[in-house]
């Protein structure tokens, strides 16, 4: 809170093991509603991860049920409520979705991610070697390098940082590329679960309000 209102934008992954997290990899035992921190947190912007746009193919939520290496995080926060901000875009959310997501979440808690980027296959060097990765690690490093390209452009018209973004994303939804397919049941291993969320029209736990268009962005700041 106190970084946001010193102009300081915070990016956070939403995770790659989609609303169970990283121990039920290995169990389904450990199938649940796990949600994650900091993405959680109202006061950053949490980021998940996207795939199709590196294969020229339809945008859909990254998921290992669909061929992705990692299934994009999402869900809601039991510790902290849903701000203000994001309000209509959640009741929107269960208002629209089909099938109904299998109880034992907080319905009322801070939904995430807020929005989302490609992040399957990207082509990176490690010790000179060529390797292939995957994981909202990626996707939200891209979405904090756009707004980084927007802060530099707005110092160089002695304008301010854009700071904390959340209430200006969730004002102009029309900037995001909606993703209306996928879910988030699934872990990056080989579990999937019968807890998740489905993608839908508008907002969702899964991509939030879509993929970043950037000159759309760059636009509304």
């Amino acid at each position: 809170m106190k970084l946001g209102v010193q102009g300081v934008s915070i990016f956070v992954s939403s995770g790659d093991d989609g609303v169970a997290n990283f121990p039920a990899r290995s169990s389904s035992s450990q199938c649940s509603y796990s949600p994650s921190f900091p993405a959680s947190s109202p006061y950053v912007t949490a980021v998940g991860a996207t795939m199709g746009v590196e294969t020229g193919t339809a945008e859909i939520a990254c998921s290992h049920s669909t061929g992705g290496l990692i299934t994009t995080g999402g869900g809601f926060s039991g510790a902290y409520s849903a701000p203000s901000y994001q309000a209509s875009a959640v009741s929107s959310y269960f208002d629209t979705v089909s099938p109904t997501p299998e109880a034992g979440y907080a319905r009322s808690g801070r939904g995430y991610p807020d929005v989302s980027m490609s992040g399957h296959n990207y082509e990176v060097y490690i010790g000179g070697q060529l390797y292939q990765v995957s994981g909202t690690s990626a996707s939200a490093p891209v979405v904090a390098a756009m707004a980084s390209l927007v802060n530099a452009e707005r110092a160089s018209q002695n304008k301010g940082p854009i700071g904390f973004i959340n209430p200006t994303l969730y004002a102009n939804a029309a900037a995001f590329n909606d993703i209306t397919q996928g879910n988030n049941r699934c872990t990056a291993g080989t579990v999937c679960c019968t807890q998740g969320f489905t993608a839908a029209t508008g907002w969702d736990p899964l991509t939030g309000l879509g993929s970043v268009d950037y000159a759309k962005f760059r636009a509304i700041f």
